[in-house]
């Protein structure tokens, strides 16, 4: 299994990892989140590294495939580059009234992408 990397990881599950069994999320947690080895998770969960390595690589599948058919990440990601866009036109233009209330509502919907840093 290629290892997702952790920040497409922590994005994958904060979108979808509702869909995973109980376990899954257990050692998905286990793994990408709090960075034990696999080693480390199947002694504690009394079963083989094969097995914990099968598992994390089926709920990657299981999450990528919810992504495939809901794309969430990818209009995420636009979005986040069209505020980004927006921000930079707008500090571009010419001084205005409008511009104190045009940032107030860009700074609104990139808090609400999970963006810090407009």
């Amino acid at each position: 299994m290629e290892r997702l990397n952790r920040e497409r990881a922590n994005i994958l599950y904060d979108i979808y990892g509702k869909m995973l069994t109980d376990h899954q999320r257990d050692v998905w947690r286990l793994y990408y989140l709090e960075d034990w080895s696999l080693m480390e998770i199947a002694e504690a969960k009394n079963v083989s590294r094969a097995a914990i390595h099968d598992l994390l690589d089926r709920s990657a599948k299981t999450l990528e495939q919810w992504e495939k058919q809901l794309s969430l990440i990818d209009h995420m990601t636009r979005r986040q580059q069209q505020l980004k866009s927006l921000w930079t036109l707008i500090h571009s233009a010419p001084k205005g009234p409008w511009q104190v209330e045009a940032e107030k509502i860009i700074e609104e919907l990139a808090g609400e992408e999970g963006l810090l840093d407009v």
